[in-house]
């Protein structure tokens, strides 16, 4: 039966060894650096990337001023197939990719805070309300999970949680 001797002993294979352990750690460390950096850069490119959309497309702003000025007013008889319903359509589809990447981890609420106050002002649109309450009940019909636009809606309240959370700890 063979046992573990101490030999005080440093052969050049051993150093060889250490050197590239430390390299290895070395290299490990780095490319976490690297990784972080890269993670940074992708969040921030799709922020840039949704912020460009979100703002680019003009009459989707127009809209979305009209449901903030409270001059919306939604009529299913008029609204569905309407240039309406495609804005309406395209805002809530925006919040609703921005409050799954928040769901995700991918995005944290205080990266999101510059969509906050619109999404608030859509979500919270007593209007905009009476168009989700028919999505849903269309949903149920179809056996899909309600609500509907679950994603936009969840943003608005984790925003809403993160501003009160920040106002208490500033306070």
């Amino acid at each position: 039966m063979t046992s573990l001797q101490w030999n005080p002993e440093v052969k050049l294979g051993d150093v060889l060894t250490l050197i590239g352990f430390v390299l290895t750690l070395t290299g490990l460390y780095f490319a976490n650096v690297q990784l972080r950096r890269n993670t940074k850069v992708q969040r921030a490119q799709f922020l840039m990337d949704t912020t460009e959309r979100y703002f680019s497309d003009v009459e989707v702003r127009k809209f979305y001023y009209r449901i903030d000025y409270k001059k919306f007013r939604f009529d299913p008889d008029k609204f569905m197939g309407s240039d309406e319903e495609r804005w309406l359509d395209s805002l809530l589809y925006t919040f609703d990719v921005i409050g799954r990447m928040v769901k995700m981890g991918a995005l944290t609420a205080t990266e999101v805070e510059i969509f906050a106050f619109q999404a608030s002002r859509v979500l919270r649109n007593s209007e905009v309300k009476k168009y989700l309450n028919l999505l849903n009940r269309d949903y149920e019909i179809e056996g899909r999970p309600t609500p509907a636009h679950e994603d936009a809606l969840s943003l608005v309240e984790t925003l809403f949680e993160n501003s009160k959370l920040e106002r208490s700890t500033a306070a």
